[in-house]
């Protein structure tokens, strides 16, 4: 291009300015934005809130487990955030079951590893969005004497042998709804002893 306000020089296009402190931070704000909203929508497509890593919703007892064994005949609050695992209305039963080491590839994959006398002795019903919430559920050492069990009884919970609640719509049938807590230990009393 020539330019005759300068005797017909050639001249070249003005080089951008560099981006000011203000832009960057601009610049930084947007990109920032945009890492959230993919966030967010991995965390919708992914199933919502209140989704363990298996497709389960999360069981939360509270208070939580711990590295350390609750105390002997902890109650617990057992909940469940809203979902579209478990039925609206259904009834849900909740199982104390074995979890040897307290990995995801020991927990129960029949009612036979879970003591069927650990249901509590009233109704849990699902919301109409799924959640649930089973206020002062008794955590027990097992085997029992309270529960009439005896010393060889399974499954064993106590403060080195680990457990999970199993919570689902039908203890006998686990291809049926279900989800476990986090695992736990838990003091033990009342142990059935051995005969002599």
């Amino acid at each position: 291009m020539v330019d005759t306000s300068t005797g017909g020089e050639p001249t070249t296009p003005a080089e951008p300015a560099p981006p000011t402190n203000r832009r960057r931070w601009v610049l930084v704000g947007i990109a920032a934005a945009v890492v959230v909203v993919i966030a967010l929508v991995i965390v919708l497509v992914a199933g919502g809130s209140s989704s363990s890593t298996n497709g389960q919703p999360e069981v939360v007892l509270s208070p939580a487990p711990t590295s350390s064994p609750y105390p002997a005949q902890q109650q617990v609050t057992v909940s469940v955030g809203p979902n579209k695992h478990f039925a609206p209305y259904s009834r849900i039963e909740i199982l104390e079951c074995a979890d040897p080491g307290g990995q995801a590839g020991n927990l129960p994959k029949s009612d036979s590893t879970c003591d069927g006398n650990t249901t509590p002795g009233f109704s849990v019903l699902v919301n109409k969005d799924g959640s649930f919430t089973a206020p002062n559920y008794q955590l027990w050492s097992l085997p029992n004497t309270q529960l009439g069990e005896t010393y060889d009884g399974e499954p064993v919970c106590n403060a080195t042998k680990m457990c999970v609640l199993y919570v689902g719509e039908n203890q006998t049938d686990f291809t049926q709804p279900k989800a476990f807590s986090a695992p736990f230990t838990i003091h033990a009393i009342d142990v059935p002893k051995a005969p002599k």
